[in-house]
């Protein structure tokens, strides 16, 4: 067996977020289409030292192959030295079973993670939408910002934090990329930032509500890809009471680990029937955005079928560029 081996320098000179986005498009109609047998999330949790490795799993039928990301997620990197997450994508062939190729995973998710709301703000956002206000400063917020510059004309970026230095080393970022606004301005609160925004994300690991549905004017768009636990949350209830869209990526994973929905779901605010799927809106089996006034939110966790798809675009590209490095791994034998 034969099997591709891509670094992070592979993947990032093989895709851009340009790219991601309609790949996201895809793997979402995919989804609608049935073409695929989604696992759900696994973590197993190590006690010592502290962290957690998340599998995830995602199967085309037909044989249209299969694929797995691992992350690991180790508390005590930091003291280390060493990076936090890494992550990894395992494609294998969809007749024979066998590994094909193993890439970097951590690009492709920061990649899909971004261009996956950026698929959600074509069918959620206004046209018209100029400013974003940033709640965090970190990956998640980066991405998050430079897929919604691909979908919208961006002019002015307000960022919030509960760190004053991030808030003001994640602006000074947003000044020198090249494909962001030089109009960046740090808010005094999340409630300044938020009312004049247009698009608002969250991008935080907080437990506790960072944006609250008193402050938001109408025809926002609300992405929140942060929390990502039941218990956790970074809308409140009445944001998502007053949203006319409450989207999700993922079905099964959002109704289990997203607290932004767990918790009004259980207070009564909201029902499951008010919940849509991005994959039914794009595929046009619900509407997006009706009116220009209408408050859109959607929470992201993430779908196996997305970092497969992903992946699978970035084999093709990387076999018709010979890039990366092909290694035998033997076990051919019966």
């Amino acid at each position: 067996m034969r099997l591709r081996i891509l670094t992070e320098n592979d993947v990032r000179s093989l895709i851009d977020m340009d790219a991601a986005i309609p790949i996201q498009e895809e793997a979402f109609t995919r989804l609608a289409a049935r073409e695929s047998v989604e696992g759900l999330r696994s973590f197993v949790v190590s006690e010592t030292p502290p962290g957690v490795a998340i599998f995830n799993p995602s199967f085309l039928k037909d044989g249209g192959g299969y694929g797995v990301k691992v992350v690991s997620d180790f508390f005590g990197n930091t003291g280390r030295g060493v990076a936090r997450m890494s992550a990894i994508v395992t494609l294998f062939d969809g007749e024979t079973g066998h590994p094909r190729t193993v890439m970097e995973g951590g690009y492709l998710t920061d990649l899909r993670t971004g261009a996956g709301t950026g698929a959600a703000a074509r069918r959620l956002a206004r046209a018209n939408s100029h400013v974003v206000a940033v709640v965090g400063a970190g990956r998640v917020a980066r991405n998050q910002l430079q897929a919604l510059a691909r979908t919208h004309d961006l002019e002015c970026v307000l960022v919030a934090g509960r760190s004053e230095t991030r808030a003001r080393a994640f602006a000074t970022w947003i000044r020198e990329a090249d494909d962001l606004p030089d109009d960046v301005a740090v808010a005094r609160s999340t409630a300044e930032a938020v009312g004049d925004a247009d698009i608002v994300v969250a991008a935080t690991t907080s437990s506790e509500p960072v944006l609250f549905g008193r402050d938001l004017r109408p025809g926002t768009f609300v992405a929140a890809a942060g929390a990502n636990v039941a218990t956790a949350r970074e809308v409140d209830t009445e944001m998502v009471r007053r949203a006319g869209k409450l989207v999700i990526d993922s079905p099964a994973d959002s109704l289990a680990n997203a607290g932004d929905l767990t918790i009004p779901l259980s207070e009564g605010a909201i029902r499951k029937e008010d919940i849509a799927g991005i994959a039914e809106i794009i595929a046009g089996a619900r509407p997006g955005r009706e009116t220009e006034g209408e408050i859109t939110y959607y929470k992201s966790l993430g779908l196996p079928i997305q970092d497969l798809i992903t992946a699978q675009h970035i084999e093709r590209r990387a076999i018709d560029a010979g890039a990366g490095t092909i290694i035998d791994l033997g076990g051919d034998h019966d």
